[in-house]
């Protein structure tokens, strides 16, 4: 039987593209260098040096074996953490043995001691409309966002990686302060206070007071970048946020979206703590069309969290939706969540060294 050589081209045509189809349905493509971190806490390590040594030489080997290669370090200077022992000079010592960065992480909008803070600095403290002081530092005061770049400068004279910052927002539920210092400063742009308008969207003066806050947030953060680009060193700045942009600057005064259009980080980690795939992909989405390619977008996939709690499954399903969408890597929420047995089944699957990793 003969064929014409246009019914052979077709044949072979079809076949080419069946095996496209398939090869395009299987597993998503590890970037070549992805970007694979943990938040980890120090209070995970005994306080011992000698065994909290010991068990960060576990770890980090474990990690290495996964190929993480970014650690977002909380509590890392000597003063946070009240070590008799340099805890961040181990971990960087130990991090350079296996290609893992290190990056302190600082929480300005985290709540603090009240009792110590009302001895120390009380003029710092959040106040609510009927005065009452709420445990976290307000940001909007200049004073605040000093103390700030002085203790993270701190951080910067040892060979870090990056800088975090976790919290860099107020509390929940618009909990701005009312204090007077505050309260005048924002009079003095706009002739009124936040004590004289309605606290709704209906008021254009209480979107001004929206505004104003959020820009008080964007300031501490323009200030880190300033300290790392006067430095001269290469650190990255990478911060967390909230899993909508949008609400997260009506709700909390964080406006990443600024820090983008600005360039002052270099990458933002969107909290996406869910069990449900598809949510997942909807706010990374939100993220990515935030970012718009002005910064990286690493999302946080929360392992043991308040909001959830993942299996290897969902894990996977999720760092395949990341690698899907392009991002360049993932970030673990958290170092005590992150088991033997998770970390068995990355190995496994999406993190299985390549062949050439293996020899």
């Amino acid at each position: 039987m003969r064929f014409s050589k246009l019914f052979l081209l077709r044949i072979t045509l079809i076949l080419c593209l069946g095996i496209f189809a398939v090869t395009s349905c299987s597993t998503a493509k590890e970037p070549e260098t992805e970007f694979r971190g943990v938040w980890l806490h120090q209070t995970l390590f005994d306080r011992n040096e000698t065994e909290g040594k010991d068990q960060i030489i576990s770890l980090f080997d474990r990690y290495a074996e996964i190929g993480i290669n970014n650690l977002f370090c909380y509590y890392t200077l000597p003063e946070e953490n009240n070590l008799e022992w340099d805890f961040l000079t181990f971990v960087i010592d130990e991090g350079k043995k296996r290609n893992i960065g290190i990056h302190p992480v600082f929480c300005p909008g985290h709540e603090v001691d009240l009792e110590k803070a009302m001895e120390e600095h009380p003029g710092w403290l959040i106040r609510k409309k009927d005065g009452e002081a709420y445990p976290a530092y307000n940001m909007a005061l200049p004073e605040v966002r000093e103390y700030w770049v002085s203790v993270i400068s701190k951080a910067m004279e040892y060979d870090i990686a990056g800088i975090h910052l976790d919290y860099v927002r107020y509390p929940v539920n618009q909990m701005y302060s009312y204090d007077s210092i505050t309260c005048d400063n924002f009079s003095k742009k706009y002739g009124f206070t936040p004590f004289e308008t309605a606290n709704d969207g209906g008021s254009i003066i209480w979107c001004e007071w929206i505004e104003w806050n959020q820009e008080q947030v964007s300031a501490l953060v323009r200030d880190v970048h300033k300290m790392i680009k006067e430095s001269g060193k290469n650190i990255l700045l990478g911060v967390d946020v909230f899993p909508d942009p949008a609400e997260s600057e009506i709700e909390i005064g964080q406006s990443w979206e600024t820090w983008a259009s600005e360039g002052i980080i270099d990458f933002a980690c969107p909290m996406l703590y869910t069990d449900s795939i598809s949510l997942f992909g909807k706010y990374l989405d939100k993220a990515l069309t935030t970012a718009d390619n002005r910064c990286k977008v690493y999302p946080g996939i929360g392992v043991r969290t308040s909001h959830n709690k993942a299996t290897a499954e969902v894990l996977i399903d999720e760092i395949n939706i990341a690698r899907d969408k392009n991002t360049g890597g993932v970030v673990f929420f958290s170092g005590y969540s992150l088991t033997d047995e998770m970390m068995d089944a990355l190995s496994k699957t999406v993190f299985k060294p390549s062949t050439e990793e293996m020899n």
